[in-house]
């Protein structure tokens, strides 16, 4: 296993070991802006996703205090494209871990766009995960091309000993030879993976959770959250998932309403287009707008 240790930040603005999550700096945005132009080389011209499957839930799952109407989560990848490169964010999944979240139901599956999302895989100069969920790495950990990804694959050594010790469900599971094969990091809080690209922890929905900060070459900066909020009502409302869901999961919600604040925040303030993973009202509407293409590139 390749470790990378990285001290981007000073220990006393790090994660703590009994919460899991101290509040962000109020400098962590300007550390971030400067992370991002600290790697020489073009940065990203745009930036598109793939709808891999659909999961249909009752808004009431998603938000405290929501209704009974129906709030389709898009099971996404997203692209990051440079003049000559690409960067792969999340991964995909397949049909049979697909079906793990129907809970019995049959919900939509779109093959084709996986095997795409697959093409584009291999095709990635670096690939990045936002946490350990099977939605989001088991293309990798899944995938015939395991040993071809690998080693562009980055995670950090709190995902991998979750998927090593603790996956979600047996299917994503690491092997010890898998977990050797990766491209293993650890850091304080961010990261610079490549030029206007830089890795933000945020544990919480998962003990390996981070998001991702994009800066386009036409200065636009997104910020992509994961499943901090699986809908942008859950940061535009302040409002985290109801307390049944989030006991399913396991999660921190001291520590996921310090990052949706953080997140309102720097969109309000700072204008950082924000891109929760699962929103397809929000996705298709920043395809309609170009801030989101909507096909990959192979």
């Amino acid at each position: 296993m390749r470790i990378i240790t990285l001290l981007v930040l000073l220990a006393s603005s790090g994660l703590n070991a009994q919460t899991g999550f101290t509040p962000y700096p109020s400098d962590l945005l300007s550390r971030v802006r400067s992370l991002a132009t600290s790697i020489e080389g073009d940065l990203p011209q745009s930036i598109a996703f793939a709808k891999v499957a659909e999961s249909h839930r009752a808004y009431a799952d998603i938000i405290e205090g929501g209704s009974e109407e129906i709030f389709v989560s898009a099971r996404s990848a997203f692209q990051i494209r440079y003049p000559e490169s690409t960067i792969m964010l999340d991964s995909g999944m397949d049909e049979e871990v697909h079906r793990y979240y129907g809970f019995g139901r049959t919900e939509p599956y779109f093959a084709e766009i996986n095997e795409r999302v697959q093409q584009a895989l291999l095709s990635a100069e670096q690939i990045i995960i936002t946490h350990e969920h099977g939605d989001h790495v088991a293309g990798i950990v899944r995938s015939p091309y395991f040993r071809v990804l690998a080693p562009k694959t980055l995670m950090t050594e709190t995902q991998v000993a979750t998927l090593t010790q603790k996956p979600q469900i047996p299917q994503i599971q690491l092997s010890t030879e898998q977990a050797n094969a990766l491209r293993v990091v650890e850091f304080g809080r961010v990261f610079a993976v490549a030029p206007g690209v830089v890795l933000i922890k945020s544990p919480g929905h998962t003990a390996g959770h981070q998001m991702v900060y994009v800066r386009q070459a036409n200065n636009r900066e997104y910020l992509f959250i994961g499943d901090i909020g699986w809908s942008m009502d859950n940061i535009t409302e302040q409002k985290l998932r109801p307390e049944q869901t989030i006991s399913r999961i396991g999660e921190d919600p001291e520590a996921l309403t310090l990052q949706m604040k953080w997140i309102k925040d720097r969109m309000d303030q700072d204008g950082l287009i924000v891109v929760p993973s699962h929103d397809d009202i929000l996705l298709k509407r920043y395809a309609e707008e170009g801030l989101l293409g909507n096909r990959l590139r192979l």
